[in-house]
């Protein structure tokens, strides 16, 4: 039931940041996966065990979770074109980050603020986005026409 009224917020969050820019289909879609039975059985399972796993930003290492955990991030990641794990393409022994188009990125902006919104309520502020970008954009493999959208949107948008 946790798991549910997060991802509940969390939509509904998304969906309001989306509206405010534009972006009212990608808002009303925004994680729909996540409610499939497939993954929204194994989210729910591990929902408070992932919770602990992540730092005062609100990340968390994916690897530290459990095989069944992993295996349903990376099926969500697959099907969502706003994370940047979806545009990873690996090879033999390197990972190369493809470019993020910038209805992608800005609604992964969107979903980091939902993300917070979420999770902080009335603490949350909107400097929250960028700060998460800030502490974790090493943690990310990201092309710099990416990271270039990324900073633009991040002052256009207002984080």
């Amino acid at each position: 039931m946790k798991f549910l009224l997060y991802l509940l917020r969390h939509k509904f969050w998304v969906f309001c940041f989306c509206a405010r820019y534009g972006l009212i289909w990608r808002g009303i879609m925004h994680d729909c996966d996540k409610l499939r039975p497939s993954l929204f059985f194994v989210y729910a399972r591990n929902f408070e065990k992932v919770a602990k796993l992540r730092d005062k930003t609100g990340h968390y290492s994916p690897s530290a979770t459990s095989p069944e955990s992993q295996y349903a991030l990376l099926n969500h990641f697959h099907h969502s074109r706003h994370h940047w794990q979806h545009w990873l393409l690996p090879s033999d022994t390197t990972v190369k980050a493809l470019d993020m188009g910038e209805t992608d990125v800005r609604e992964m902006l969107c979903d980091w603020a939902g993300a917070g919104k979420a999770r902080q309520g009335k603490n949350w502020m909107r400097a929250d986005v960028r700060d998460f970008y800030i502490k974790n954009k090493d943690k990310m493999t990201l092309s710099p026409k990416t990271i270039e959208l990324i900073e633009k949107n991040l002052n256009s948008m207002g984080f």
